[in-house]
């Protein structure tokens, strides 16, 4: 009887996963430093530093860097630069494989789609007077690309990635959701004043998300499943009604703050970390009961 030819798994080649996993550390790497900086920009008012022009920096390849928004806006688009190659890269890389999973795949196409977005939002934030509503799009958008790259990176690292991935409850869903809403009043917000979002507004949501979050953790528990760690910094929406800081290290803090958020729910909402591999926080007694008299 022929012995039929163990088929290629994502983790067969481990020459090739090292490479892959490098491109995909490098590319979160490089997206959180772009996302940063982007957040850096928007607080210091750099946007323009290079002037309406695109993808020269007024007019020249290398400017002279006379003030400090010349230099933060020239560094925020090396670093894009950077992060698109790379990413590029490691997408391209991964796709020679041929036996990707439909999942990793669809994540990947995301990805490429939500950059591509993002990228026209800048380009025209940069050439042509952009309302705000339109450029507040802009921190969901890289968050969730973020957190794109994020599963990426961590899928063949995953024992068992299919397992679960459908099962997450809607109130995850729901709670993505109401927090990609929540980043986008904020972000508008950010840009100046106006009636709308104001700041009860934007408490609000972030009131829903806790909310949701505090739903979605006592659902977990009457499941005897513990909830992750990771979801908890949710119950901060609340306090927080504008992504702008004045201070670096607060601009920072709030960074890191939302991507932790977008990640961990993301990460939940694909089942990565499912129900199915929950560690139980209780025994419910009268089953153990029952099957021990079977």
């Amino acid at each position: 009887m022929a012995l039929r030819k163990r088929p290629t798994t994502f983790r067969s080649d481990r020459r090739f996963d090292r490479q892959l996993r490098l491109g995909g550390w490098v590319s979160l790497i490089g997206i959180m430093a772009v996302n940063a900086m982007g957040f850096l920009d928007h607080d210091t008012h750099s946007g323009l530093g290079c002037g309406a022009n695109w993808p020269l920096c007024h007019g020249a390849l290398v400017p002279t860097f006379s003030n400090e928004a010349v230099m933060i806006e020239y560094v925020h688009r090396l670093l894009t630069l950077g992060f698109v190659v790379v990413v590029g890269w490691f997408l391209i890389r991964a796709a020679l494989r041929r036996d990707m999973p439909k999942l990793w795949t669809r994540m990947a196409q995301s990805l490429i789609a939500l950059v591509l977005v993002e990228s026209t939002i800048c380009t025209a934030g940069v050439l042509w007077a952009t309302p705000n509503a339109l450029m507040a799009f802009l921190a969901p958008i890289g968050l969730a690309a973020q957190s794109l790259v994020l599963l990426l990176l961590i899928w063949p690292q995953s024992t068992d990635p299919t397992v679960n991935r459908r099962a997450a409850r809607p109130t995850i869903q729901v709670t993505l959701v109401l927090m990609a809403l929540y980043l986008y009043l904020g972000a508008w917000r950010s840009y100046g004043p106006s009636h709308f979002p104001n700041a009860t507004a934007v408490h609000a949501m972030g009131g829903l998300v806790a909310l949701s979050a505090l739903w979605w953790g006592l659902q977990e528990f009457r499941a005897y499943h513990r909830l992750s760690y990771s979801v908890w910094p949710l119950m901060l929406a609340p306090l927080l009604a504008n992504l702008s800081r004045p201070s670096l290290l607060e601009d920072m803090a709030i960074y890191f703050w939302v991507s932790w958020c977008t990640g961990a729910l993301a990460y939940q909402w694909l089942g990565l970390k499912g129900h199915a591999q929950s560690e139980p926080l209780r025994v419910n007694r009268s089953q153990t009961a029952a099957n021990d008299r079977a």
